[in-house]
């Protein structure tokens, strides 16, 4: 059996992360005037807008052109393409509600990370089944060319297993 020393990983790892360190305290912008940071209150709200509506394109619009967007026990989304077909396909079969809640952020010149958490509720459309979840994510946001911010990769989790209610009589 091979071996490999898992050393120099760690090492390059530890030093991008104290290359990436921001200047200032936790959700503390750049002092520079111009420095126009991610409004994350009004992101999440158009991001669980757009899933309470159901509205792929309006989800799709919140992430750049690259994005991955990596969902639990599922392969990585990779492209916005990619990310709307797989909304669509979710919003045919459940109508959801999302809330979510930013703990904190880092902000490094023309990205930002976010992790905070949420609170997901569905009901599927061919049945009174519906599903309940609370969890954390992460998402890293790049600036965009034209000033605004992007979801450029995202990831969550649940706390727990989802929770399922099934109409009484249904079993």
């Amino acid at each position: 059996m091979r071996t490999c020393s898992t050393a120099p990983i760690t090492l390059a790892f530890g030093m991008l992360l104290a290359a990436c360190q921001p200047q200032g305290s936790e959700s503390e912008a750049a002092p520079d005037a111009e420095y126009d940071a991610p409004d994350f209150a009004a992101m999440n709200e158009a991001y669980g807008a757009a899933i309470s509506s159901g509205d792929a394109e309006a989800l799709g619009m919140l992430y750049a052109e690259e994005a991955v967007s990596m969902p639990p026990n599922e392969p990585s989304l990779v492209g916005r393409a990619a990310i709307v077909a797989d909304a669509a396909e979710n919003f045919a079969a459940m109508s959801s509600s999302l809330a979510s809640q930013s703990e904190g952020s880092y902000l490094m010149d023309d990205l930002a990370v976010e992790w905070g958490t949420y609170s997901f509720s569905g009901t599927m459309v061919d049945s009174d089944v519906t599903v309940s979840q609370d969890g954390k994510y992460v998402a890293i946001y790049k600036r965009q060319a034209d000033g605004s911010w992007k979801i450029v990769r995202d990831i969550w989790n649940a706390n727990a297993a989802s929770e399922m209610e099934m109409d009484e009589g249904e079993e």
